[in-house]
């Protein structure tokens, strides 16, 4: 994990789209230039969380979120997340407000860090989804893979909700976008193929990380990505047993 504090502007690297060996190459080029590695939709629904796992390892030290897009069963999909590794997972804002609360709930219990994907939400939506969340939440602003256009300009949908929030953005971003995000605060930059896809993901990981760096603002001392319970294995498991067979379990524990 990336310890040293940084500024209030971050990098999240979304891996998406790609063979899972690819991914894993370019994890183990980039991760020292990110603040965070993203387990992408598509890998997830690809390689489910072996694939979550494989990232985890290549990442060395610097933390993981699963793309999960999670709209129901929350606590299912974040224990196997968290089974797996990830220290983050996202929720969709568009999902019940019953399925938000166990996602929190949940992921207080086992330390991971919820992100609240808002895309598809409207400004009143986001305003009201962004009131109900706790201040640790990250909620994050994107526009969809299937929206983007060469207008796209993610930072368009903040608004007065995001004040004093944890942000992030998402969607067609690159290193034009690094000036424009910073007056928003604690912002968290998640780009894809402007990395993933170029000649030289580590160079253009390198040369994002110089742009947030050329910002020359205010170090600030980085969040707890995962804040493991006292006995995490048992967490795991309490959460757990709501959700896998008891003799699956009980094999899972005396392996470990």
């Amino acid at each position: 994990m990336n310890a040293q504090p940084r500024g209030p502007v971050t990098l999240q690297i979304a891996l998406d789209r790609i063979p899972l060996d690819r991914a894993e190459a370019i994890t183990a080029a980039v991760r020292e230039h990110a603040d965070w590695i993203e387990v992408g939709t598509s890998l997830v629904k690809r390689y489910g969380m072996t694939g979550v796992a494989r990232i985890v390892a290549a990442a060395g030290g610097t933390p993981v979120l699963a793309d999960l897009k999670t709209a129901d069963d929350a606590r299912t999909e974040l224990a196997m997340a968290a089974e797996a590794g990830a220290s983050s997972v996202t929720v969709l804002g568009l999902a019940a407000p019953a399925t938000l609360d166990v996602a929190v709930r949940v992921g207080a219990e086992l330390g991971v860090e919820i992100m609240v994907d808002l895309m598809e939400l409207d400004a009143d939506g986001r305003a009201r989804v962004a009131a109900a969340m706790p201040p640790t939440t990250v909620l994050a602003a994107h526009v969809p893979k299937d929206a983007q256009t060469a207008d796209t300009d993610a930072a368009s949908l903040l608004g007065d909700w995001a004040t004093g929030r944890r942000l992030a953005l998402a969607g067609g971003l690159g290193v034009s976008a690094v000036p424009a995000v910073a007056k928003w605060g604690d912002v968290r930059l998640i780009v894809g193929s402007a990395i993933t896809a170029a000649a030289d993901p580590a160079a253009a990981a390198a040369e994002l990380r110089a742009a947030i760096s050329a910002l020359d603002l205010p170090a600030v001392p980085p969040h707890p990505t995962r804040a493991v319970p006292a006995d995490p294995t048992r967490a795991l498991a309490s959460v757990l047993t709501h959700v896998v067979p008891a003799h699956t379990l009980s094999a899972r524990q005396e392996q470990s």
